[in-house]
């Protein structure tokens, strides 16, 4: 039966994902991979080298119908409030929409980004999933503005659970 794959890059962002949808932890030679009837989830780690080996080897092993890459990203633009959601890589009602860059080293300033948001995975996740999948989606939840202290592993928490009921419509 074919799932539908959700995309973290940490355990902080995945958190409030598996508890909304119960799912639990596989006993998998890949470590850190939830599921339940429907949905799997992946924490891939923050390198290029851990998201790509993650998603390889999720679409190597599950049969994937759908799949969703969803966390935090920073914006240069300060008048857009915390906790926005958008889609970076489709045009789909009633969500934003928005452009972003991936960095490898986080960023100091948005001097130079030509882009509304930046993360560290989202060029990574689209090209893995353009070779093997047709319906993916690309979620973004601002965090914060570049100017700022990175935020905590509870504001992630929040942030991540308050977006679920404006997604998961998608599923």
């Amino acid at each position: 039966m074919s799932k539908i794959l959700i995309h973290t890059t940490s355990k902080v962002e995945a958190k409030p994902i598996i508890e909304f949808f119960n799912l639990k932890e596989l006993n998998d030679s890949m470590k850190n991979i939830y599921s339940n009837e429907d949905i799997l989830l992946i924490v891939s780690g923050v390198s290029k080298e851990e998201i790509l080996e993650s998603l390889n080897y999720i679409f190597k092993n599950y049969d994937i119908s759908k799949a969703f890459d969803l966390s935090i990203a920073s914006c240069s633009d300060g008048t857009i409030a915390l906790g926005t959601l958008f889609c970076t890589n489709r045009f789909i009602f009633g969500l934003n929409f928005a452009n972003i860059t991936t960095v490898e080293e986080t960023l100091e300033s948005d001097e130079n980004l030509e882009t509304l948001l930046v993360d560290k995975q989202a060029s990574f996740f689209k090209d893995s999933c353009k070779e093997k999948i047709k319906d993916f989606y690309i979620l973004k939840i601002v965090s914060d503005y570049f100017d700022e202290e990175k935020p905590s592993n509870e504001e992630i928490f929040k942030l991540i659970n308050d977006s679920i009921e404006r997604w998961k419509k998608l599923i």
